[in-house]
This record gives structure tokens, sequence and C-alpha cells, in this order.
């Protein structure tokens, strides 16, 4: 997605408006979290690479920064999510759940409180006959190929692509199972943990 003419969203612009909106933060505290939660697995996040991507972010509307003082601490800069900016994590997060690739698509489970739930079970469900689309492509490829092959099971590549779909179909459909039940998908109102099957939700309002 493009912010403005030449400039570009990426993976770290979805994670610090996913952590914005949860709460207002400083760019220490996002930091703090991007490590205590191993998000730096799929977005390599230094530290100039936050405090550079909040200034783009700010200069496009998308968070606001106000100075706040605690105590005797010294002065730091919070940041809040604006509507354009809810808008542009919505996109992201839709955008970044039906690709190939693991990082990104990782990052947009992570961040599902970001979009509305219809249309992400929406954005899903197309994605599912998509991937049940390629399946059915791969394997008649696979059937079609004469034999014997250098893999008993066909060709070796196909047959790859086609067990990584599986997998892939796996989780998208347990993705809108979780979506579409009532208990659960109320717990989606914060960061959900993707690594971790025993923490708390983190609430937004905390």
């Amino acid at each position: 997605m493009e912010l403005e003419e030449g400039v570009y969203m990426n993976r770290y612009d979805l994670v610090l408006l996913g952590l914005i909106v949860e709460k207002e933060r400083s760019g220490y505290d996002i930091i703090t979290e991007v490590r205590s939660r191993e998000l730096d697995r799929w977005a390599n996040l230094s530290t100039s690479t936050i405090y550079n991507r909040l200034a783009t972010l700010e200069k496009h509307g998308n968070i606001e920064g106000r100075n706040v003082r605690d105590g005797n601490r010294p002065e730091r800069v919070v940041f809040s999510i604006t509507e354009k900016g809810r808008d542009t994590l919505r996109r992201e997060v839709l955008k970044h759940l039906t690709g190939f690739n693991d990082d990104p698509r990782t990052l947009g489970f992570a961040f599902l409180f970001g979009a509305e739930q219809k249309e992400l079970i929406r954005s899903l469900e197309a994605h599912e006959r998509r991937l049940m689309q390629e399946v059915e492509h791969l394997e008649k490829m696979i059937a079609d190929e004469p034999r014997p092959t250098l893999f008993a099971e066909g060709p070796f590549l196909n047959c790859m692509s086609r067990d990584h779909i599986l997998v892939e179909l796996k989780y998208v459909r347990a993705a809108i199972g979780i979506l579409r039940d009532p208990v659960r998908n109320t717990k989606l109102n914060g960061y959900f943990y993707i690594n971790f099957g025993n923490r708390d939700f983190v609430e937004k309002n905390d």
C-alpha cells in the first residue's frame, strides 16, 4: 500500500500501527513490546528503523505524537493512531493475510483485530478458494506426469508445492473458524499471541 506518492508501507508499519492501536505507546515502548512478543522474528525492527518509520507514519497522518512527562523522568513522545491510521492498518492486515510468504502472513494473523470480522472472513474465504484451485491444478499436473519419477509420489517440486498449500489451507480454515466462533473471536481485541499458547490476551484499552 502507498502512504503517499512514492512512499510505501511495509511490514514494519503494520507492526507499529498494530501496537499503537492497542494503546498509545512511545518508541521505547514499541521496542520493548517487539522484543517481548518476539515479533522481531518476522519483522527485524532495529531501534533506528522504528523511529524512522514512526516519523514517516506521523508525517503522513497515520499517527499523532504528543510530549508526555511522567514525574521526574525525561519527556517522551507518545503516539496515538488516527482514523487514517486505522484504515491503513485494516488494509495492511487484509493484504498480509493472503500472501504465500510466511513472514508477512504471520504478521497479518498476529494483528487480526486491526480489521473487521466480516471483512477478514470474506478475504480468507476468497483466499481459501484460490488455494483449493491451485491444489486441484497441481494434483492434475502430478497425475498427468509419466511414471516413474525420481520421487515416488510424483514430480518432486509439484508435490512439495501442493503439500505446502495444503498446510496453508489448514490454517486459513482454522482462522476462519476462530473468527466465526462467538467466544473465540471476542478475544481478538488485542494482540494474537502467535508464538505462545497459554498467555493472556492483551486488551486494547489496558
